[in-house]
């Protein structure tokens, strides 16, 4: 039998059909894949960093290597929040160098086990043992997270050549930016080849973080394993320029990051149902605290919208960064020790005010003692007054412990943002705890 001409232009076009189909692949890492991950990372950072306009810049080198199994977990919402996973750290290490002062970094083994969390300003880690500190937290922290990385895949099918873009949410969630002016992450299939799939990837963006005004470029590729089904590694380059801001310098910097991502021969602990079923649980707002330890072993655990800027000799300054906004400050300093059982009185406590605020002050107002449970003395004063033509108001704590330790807080804010302030200032008194007197110096 001889066909048409139209027969065999329908049968031509259904090989093509076919052949197209073929090459298309579904590059996808579905939320209830419980298996438990191996995952390598490793970054290096070259750049620059300015303390302050009246400092020049410094060169800096930094290295970290990260290394955790990882179980992915249902997320408590949708976009970068439907992301979480459990890990279990094994190594932690960063060795960072700023204008010649060189730092190790290391994580406690008590904290090594950690949820991380999904959010559009980045992806948030705590531990299930307790608070870290800002340094541990910014250990663990890097560009290019392999919970982000899962973000990017296409939400359908792709064929070699084919083009697609992130949600802003997903590009914020990769860089770690905490808003978004313009921007726009690229990905093309570039290859399949021996069941591996290359993705390059190619971006910028420009937005804020911790309201210091930010440019990123970033560019690489990952690859997906279409017989394991996962993302197995990546090479993934971020340049990022960013201004002063109210808690950060101003720095320049190259970060690479290459990570590898396997299905873990032994899942370690993530294999135990209770951690598992403790990690999908939203946990209580103080579990995602901060933890802070001073020279003169004077700690606390704090909230991270608040954020340690610097330490002097004699004091450590926090700020309080909300939804982008700059809103007070908070010094903690110790103060000379009374005899035990003893404190600073009131009038003692007010006259300091008074010689520290100088002509700035305009009222003061009565001491409030704040009820404590644990046998501390609290004394808080309100005072007002102005900087230049800048009204502010000033909220003043003396804190004492029964053995004749004791500490001031003040907190300053500009009196039209006492509202938006509301009780923050107290968060850091709740836990607040005097460690033993440092030995002094030989």
């Amino acid at each position: 039998m001889r066909w048409s001409r139209m027969a065999w232009l329908a049968f031509a076009m259904s090989i093509c059909v076919v052949a197209q189909a073929a090459d298309t692949y579904r590059l996808e890492e579905p939320v209830d894949d419980t298996r438990v991950f191996g995952v390598g990372t490793r970054i290096d950072i070259t750049g620059k960093t300015q303390p302050s306009p009246k400092i020049d810049p410094l060169p800096l080198v930094a290295s970290a290597a990260l290394s955790y199994r990882e179980r992915r977990l249902l997320g408590p919402g949708t976009e970068s929040e439907s992301f979480r996973s459990l890990r279990e750290y094994e190594q932690t290490h960063a060795d960072i160098e700023v204008g010649g002062q060189k730092s190790t970094s290391q994580l406690a083994n008590t904290l090594k086990l950690m949820v991380a969390q999904g959010r559009s300003d980045g992806v948030e880690l705590y531990s299930l043992a307790g608070a870290l500190t800002s340094n541990e937290l910014d250990l663990v922290r890097s560009p290019a997270d392999s919970l982000a990385l899962m973000a990017l895949l296409p939400s359908k099918p792709v064929s070699v050549g084919d083009k697609w873009t992130a949600p802003t949410w997903a590009f914020q969630m990769l860089t770690a930016l905490d808003a978004v002016v313009k921007g726009e992450l690229t990905f093309t299939l570039s290859s399949v080849e021996k069941q591996i799939a290359r993705i390059k990837l190619d971006g910028t963006l420009e937005g804020a973080a911790l309201s210091a005004v930010s440019q990123i470029t970033v560019n690489g590729f990952f690859e997906y394993d279409l017989t394991q089904k996962c993302i197995s590694q990546c090479d993934f380059t971020q340049v990022e320029k960013r201004g002063f801001g109210p808690v950060s310098p101003a720095f320049e910097f190259t970060a690479r990051v290459r990570l590898l991502r396997r299905p873990a021969s032994t899942p370690g602990k993530l294999n135990d149902q209770k951690l598992v079923d403790s990690a999908i649980n939203e946990p209580q707002p103080t579990a995602r605290y901060l933890r802070f330890e001073s020279p003169w072993n004077i700690g606390f655990e704090y909230p991270r919208y608040w954020h340690l800027w610097k330490i002097q000799e004699k004091a450590a300054i926090f700020r309080l960064i909300d939804e982008g906004n700059f809103v007070a400050q908070c010094d903690l300093a110790p103060i000379t020790p009374a005899k035990p059982g003893e404190h600073l009185s009131e009038m003692e406590f007010q006259r300091d005010i008074r010689q520290a605020m100088g002509e700035r002050l305009r009222t003061i107002g009565t001491g409030e003692v704040l009820p404590a449970t644990d046998r501390r003395y609290i004394l808080r004063i309100v005072a007002t007054g102005v900087d230049g033509e800048r009204p502010l108001t000033w909220i003043f704590y003396l804190i004492a412990d029964p053995s004749g330790r004791q500490a001031t807080l003040s907190v300053t804010v500009d009196t039209g943002l006492v509202e938006a302030l509301a009780n923050r200032d107290r968060e850091f008194l709740t836990s607040l705890r005097f460690g033993p007197a440092p030995a002094a110096p030989r």
